[in-house]
């Protein structure tokens, strides 16, 4: 058996009227986000989102050159243009990190005044060594655009027991 309730139109109407104001907010939400991402300042959200995650160079770093010997770790890092004022190197515990930023920047003329851009990119690379490293003695040397970064490792102790 197929149960069917009439209801008048009257009803119906109203029905629809009171589910059409619970759903009037998320309606003008949506219209607001669709006018918000279809205007120029909104394509222009998106656009440079796109170009931050499309941008190769944001997350690269430099090439580097690892060879281990007997007693140290030579590091040769390819960092053609950086001074060496601007170039650090951290120690912490068996990690080591060479890091330098640049900051480049840009003027343009328009014609309702000038706009200056400056852009800072820091670029880093961390090492973490399997065997002690001795701190007190790693060398450092610049030239050409490689640095070349000598670690010698930590002679192992011997602990006597008694």
């Amino acid at each position: 058996m197929i149960w069917v309730e009439f209801k008048p139109r009257e009803e119906l109407t109203m029905a629809n009227n009171n589910r059409n104001e619970l759903m009037e907010p998320f309606r003008q939400f949506i219209s607001q986000m669709d006018h918000l991402l279809s205007e120029k300042t909104g394509n222009g959200l998106l656009q440079s989102m796109d170009g931050f995650f499309q941008n190769q160079n944001l997350f690269s770093s430099f090439p580097i050159e690892w060879e281990e010997t007997d007693t140290h770790y030579i590091i040769h890092a390819h960092i053609a243009g950086i001074e060496k004022s601007m170039i650090e190197i951290d120690i912490s515990g068996n990690r080591l990190t060479i890091s330098y930023e640049t900051e480049e920047r840009r003027t343009a003329n328009q014609e309702k005044g000038t706009i200056s851009a400056v852009e800072r990119r820091k670029k880093a690379r961390s090492f973490t060594f399997s065997q002690p490293i001795d701190e007190e003695n790693i060398q450092a040397t610049h030239e050409n655009g490689l640095l070349t970064v000598s670690v010698p490792k930590s002679k192992k102790r011997r602990i006597s027991i008694r």
